[in-house]
C-alpha cells in the first residue's frame, strides 16, 4: 500500500503496519510510503487513526475509502 504521511505522525503509523518496504520525502515534506498491514480492514483502521495526517495514494480501493 501506498501512503503519504506527516512526519510527525510517522512511528504512530510504523508502529502498526507489519512492514515498511520503502520511504522518501515529498517535496512539500511529507513522506511517501509503501507499507504492508495484514488486510485492508487493518489498513483502513490504521490510517482513520492519523486523520488527516496520512492518505491512501494505492491501492485504489483504500485510496477512494479514504477520500
Amino acid at each position: 500500500m501506498s501512503i503519504r504521511v506527516d512526519p510527525q505522525r510517522r512511528e504512530e503509523l510504523l508502529s502498526t503496519a507489519v512492514a515498511v518496504r520503502a520511504a522518501e520525502s515529498d517535496q512539500d515534506g511529507r513522506l511517501r510510503l509503501e507499507v504492508t498491514f495484514q488486510d485492508l480492514r487493518h489498513a483502513e483502521w490504521a490510517l482513520w487513526q492519523l486523520g488527516t495526517d496520512a492518505e491512501a495514494l494505492a491501492p485504489e480501493i483504500v485510496a477512494d475509502r479514504s477520500a
